[in-house]
């Protein structure tokens, strides 16, 4: 039996950091079957605990790691297995917790398939991806993560409305309202009002009132308009 991932692995220099993703790279890029799910699981694994333990201190070479290595991630992202799905989307949200700002180049790569994710009958994984999407909210505070969810409110998946506008939320309670107020952005949260506020499920309807009520107090000047 392979010996335990640690939960914290110390990067306390670059050249520790890049030894750890020489390691985890070819595990990471392998196709998904019976015989190797578990390797990639691991891999993910330690990569999480590589970012616990100070990765994310070298962002150009974790960032570079995270891109390079995108399309291996939302494969393990994507898998029926919800051990593998869970252990990527914990790793997408560790790393923006970690990277902050800096994680806004792998938005592109990572945000449109957590959102993807929340189409799925399974609500563990709604869950999980709901959860990531609002670490990356919280810790990133990147404006234009509203584009993508404005965008995912005029998809069909109930789900995928639900866990974008309370996402849109989420950016009112958390984002720096200078960011918010400039116009481009406003128009978006008020986008994202007019779209669900007549949803067909209660539920998308219900947060899209708590929506606008969060906009009334931050945007009273143009709700007066």
């Amino acid at each position: 039996m392979p010996a335990p991932i640690p939960s914290v692995i110390q990067c306390e220099s670059r050249s520790t950091l890049e030894h750890e993703l020489d390691i985890i790279r070819p595990q990471l890029n392998l196709t998904e079957t019976e015989e190797t799910w578990d390797v990639i699981f691991r891999a993910l694994s330690r990569l999480i605990a590589v970012c616990k333990g100070g990765g994310c201190d070298y962002p150009c070479e974790l960032i570079a790691f995270l891109r390079d290595s995108s399309r291996s991630v939302i494969s393990a992202l994507n898998s029926e297995r919800s051990r593998l799905s869970g252990c990527a989307a914990d790793v997408i949200g560790l790393a923006a917790s970690g990277l902050g700002r800096s994680f806004e180049p792998l938005l592109l790569s990572f945000l449109p398939a957590l959102l993807t994710l929340c189409t799925r009958p399974n609500k563990l994984f709604i869950n999980r991806a709901r959860s990531s999407i609002l670490l990356i909210i919280e810790h990133t505070q990147i404006p234009s993560i509203l584009s993508f969810l404005v965008s995912s409110l005029k998809e069909k998946s109930v789900s995928l409305r639900l866990a974008a506008i309370e996402c849109v939320l989420a950016c009112l309670n958390s984002f720096d309202p200078q960011d918010l107020e400039k116009d481009a952005r406003a128009k978006e949260i008020e986008t994202a009002i007019k779209l669900t506020a007549t949803d067909p499920s209660a539920e998308v309807r219900k947060a899209s009132r708590r929506v606008f009520e969060t906009y009334k107090v931050l945007f009273e000047h143009r709700v007066e308009r």
